[in-house]
């Protein structure tokens, strides 16, 4: 049980409108805490989640737990069931909720893992309460183990909480709140990176967040941007996860949306065994099992064989991005044009560059380069080369652009793999529409 503070919102024994009586606090996040409260009429233990004084005025974060009331509407017993929200006499402003007394499956994660078998009736139960709020049009978009609670330790009574993804500054969640991206980088799918989402972007969520339950450990997404750009391109890793849970978490957590099971109806046919006919060319038919779920031992109906699941696959940037309209592919630079500083090498400067080995080059400091796609789209590359591989990457780069380079071959502080590092960065963003890469010794900025 967390311990009461002097600065918390609420102390034990406030008295909320009249009605609910703090009994304890549950939890803190950077924009809220969470209470157990218990009804004086009823006499029914609630949850009471407290919006910071700070932010209480604030609309955004108004409507950010407004969106979580709303979600009353639900009522599935997979899903936390929301009641009211209200305003102290000081401007706090609350929202009241059911209480789930249960472990979430971060502490399982934490303990060292789940059995297969349980995370398999925690897929089941979280995809019937995906299944109801799917259909009307909401979108969880933070699906996390810290979301999901075993509602009295038991997998089969699995919960979904925190609909509003109104926290933000917790160290280490990694959840940013905004227009263009809503989600925690370990559990998000690639698409949200773009301030994309659907209801496929919860099922890779469930993917992933049942992968690192089974594991113990969140799923590695790097520990830069560009990291994270590159490893959500690719399947995450379920070597020795075993069947069917492995089959499951590949299906759902595809990196290509489409290549997902399509929605949480197909996630349950799968778990059953069977396929719905409307789903054919997304779920590969298979035998229908005995009762709801199979053994471990069992096989889930392996992936279509254009996407192997087991493979993992290269993705082609340029050609998914040329098959895109211009326009989404504006919409698709918004993380790129937003990147901070990113260091590319931990690594001092290789023998090469400084004059041990091959020809004496000059001393460039600083050494830059900068290439950059304008408005008339014409690709230009200007600065410093280590090498003339290097420097005919680049100009044939800017030459396929329909631009030009103007680059000098010198020596400077920068690590041995500079080249490849800053050419595999023009190549990930090459197919933007508009872009500018400045790099200023071992440093890039997008």
């Amino acid at each position: 049980m967390t311990v009461s503070r002097p600065g918390d919102i609420f102390q034990p024994g406030d008295l909320l409108n009249n009605t609910y009586r703090i009994e304890a606090i549950l939890g803190r996040g950077g924009t809220s805490e969470v209470y157990r409260a218990r009804s004086e009429i009823s006499g029914r233990v609630m949850a009471v989640k407290a919006l910071r004084s700070e932010l209480s005025g604030n609309d955004d974060y108004l409507a950010l737990m407004t969106r979580e009331e709303d979600i009353r509407e639900l009522q599935h017993d997979a899903i936390v069931r929301y009641f009211d929200t209200q305003r102290t006499d000081s401007g706090t402003v609350y929202l009241v909720m059911d209480h789930v007394d249960g472990p979430a499956l971060d502490r399982r994660m934490r303990e060292g893992g789940m059995a297969a078998d349980d995370l398999l009736v925690v897929a089941r139960r979280v995809a019937e309460g995906l299944r109801v709020a799917h259909a009307r049009n909401i979108v969880h978009r933070d699906l996390s183990p810290d979301n999901i609670i075993l509602r009295d330790g038991r997998p089969d009574r699995a919960v979904i909480i925190d609909f509003g993804i109104a926290k933000d500054a917790n160290p280490g969640a990694q959840t940013i709140v905004g227009n263009e991206f809503a989600g925690k980088y370990a559990y998000a799918a690639p698409e949200q990176l773009d301030g994309r989402s659907d209801a496929r972007t919860d099922l890779y969520a469930l993917g992933a967040l049942l992968l690192a339950t089974f594991r113990g450990r969140a799923p590695d997404v790097g520990a830069n941007p560009l990291e994270v750009i590159t490893r959500k391109a690719q399947p995450l890793d379920t070597a020795g996860v075993p069947e069917p849970l492995k089959t499951l978490i590949d299906r759902l957590a595809a990196p290509d949306p489409a290549d997902r099971l399509a929605d949480a109806n197909a996630v349950l046919a799968l778990l059953a065994g069977a396929a719905p006919a409307s789903d054919a060319t997304v779920i590969a038919p298979a035998p229908r099992a005995a009762g709801p779920l199979r053994p471990a031992s069992a096989s889930l109906p392996p992936r279509p064989a254009t996407a192997s699941a087991s493979a993992p696959r290269k993705p082609d940037t340029a050609k998914a991005a040329a098959a895109q309209p211009v326009t989404e592919r504006r919409e698709r630079g918004g993380l790129l044009a937003v990147l901070a500083v990113v260091v590319l090498l931990a690594a001092g400067a290789g023998a090469w560059f400084s004059g041990l080995l091959g020809p004496r080059l000059p001393l460039a400091d600083p050494f830059t380069l900068t290439v950059a796609r304008g408005t008339d789209g014409a690709l230009t590359a200007e600065g410093h080369a280590p090498s003339q591989p290097v420097l005919d990457a680049l100009a044939e780069r800017a030459a396929a652009g329909g631009g030009a380079a103007q680059l000098t071959l010198a020596r400077g502080a920068i690590a041995d793999t500079w080249g490849r590092d800053v050419l595999r960065v023009i190549d990930t963003v090459a197919p933007l529409p508009e872009w500018r890469v400045a790099v200023t010794g071992n440093a890039v900025a997008v």
